[in-house]
């Protein structure tokens, strides 16, 4: 009898922040990501890549990995941490925030990786669709293939300027090698003009007064 296809998404915060970035700063959005669209477009993508005959509908968990430590933990509030939570919450995913010792030493939240195997033994997952341009998650794809789970990666290429020299964004080689599928996402966003755009991936870009 035909079951539920079950994902896990899992989404790196720090590479969506420096993705958000980019688009609020540089790109010709001049906008953001916006959080319950990617995650509907994602189930889209999940059923096209990993939907079989012995499946009836989907079942997926949604998680967010903050490059920042808990602010429920720390002295000083972070406001603008605090309602990122709040959207993300109301748009559906599960948040966890990094484990760093020092509050202001970002980087890619590692628990992320630890997870996803957990999640995919315990709950059973079919596949894992992983949003990250990081290298050291590199590792993630080929344990979840061990386990008979293929991975759909989700990652960004390029380009912004800064005084001296332009940055190179790209998502790591050895990362992309290891997954079943891959997704350029720069070319999926990129697809529209910007309004069309930001019905989509994108919030509203504010208006002037």
């Amino acid at each position: 009898m035909p079951r539920s296809l079950r994902i896990g998404f899992f989404l790196d915060g720090y590479t969506l922040k420096k993705v958000n970035d980019y688009y609020r700063n540089f790109h010709r959005f001049h906008s953001a990501i916006d959080f319950k669209s990617l995650r509907v477009w994602v189930e889209m993508q999940a059923i096209r890549y990993f939907e079989g005959e012995n499946f009836r509908e989907l079942e997926m968990e949604s998680h967010y990995y903050h490059p920042y430590r808990n602010p429920h933990l720390n002295e000083v509030e972070r406001e603008g941490t605090l309602r990122l939570e709040q959207q993300l919450i109301a748009a559906g995913y599960t948040v966890h925030f990094n484990k760093r010792p020092v509050f202001d030493d970002i980087g890619p939240n590692m628990s992320l990786m630890e997870d996803a195997l957990l999640f995919a033994m315990y709950r059973k997952m079919d596949a894992i669709v992983l949003l990250s341009t990081q290298g050291e998650y590199a590792p993630l794809p080929d344990r979840l293939r061990l386990m008979g789970i293929p991975t759909l990666l989700l990652g960004w290429n390029f380009i912004y300027p800064k005084p001296k020299h332009n940055v190179h964004w790209k998502t790591d080689s050895y990362l992309r090698r290891t997954c079943a599928h891959y997704v350029a996402m720069e070319k999926v966003v990129d697809r529209g003009n910007s309004e069309n755009a930001s019905r989509g991936f994108f919030f509203q870009p504010a208006r002037k007064t």
